[in-house]
């Protein structure tokens, strides 16, 4: 599927940055970040750190779930 592609040629820091710089994430957001990541077999120390951010962006209130 041609969604798939584009959502696969995403990077990890890419959503990431487009969610932090937006301090939101919105259902689509997180459907797109998690199929990137389930996408990968292993996690580069990289990736982890930045699905840390966003875990810390969340518990900090610097990302707000918007629907």
């Amino acid at each position: 599927m041609r969604v798939e592609a584009n959502v696969l040629e995403a990077s990890v820091e890419q959503i990431v940055e487009q969610m932090l710089a937006a301090r939101r994430i919105s259902r689509a957001d997180q459907e797109r970040f998690m199929s990137v990541l389930l996408s990968k077999r292993v996690l580069t120390p990289t990736e982890q750190a930045q699905v840390n951010r966003v875990f810390d962006g969340l518990r900090t209130g610097r990302l707000k779930v918007v629907d």
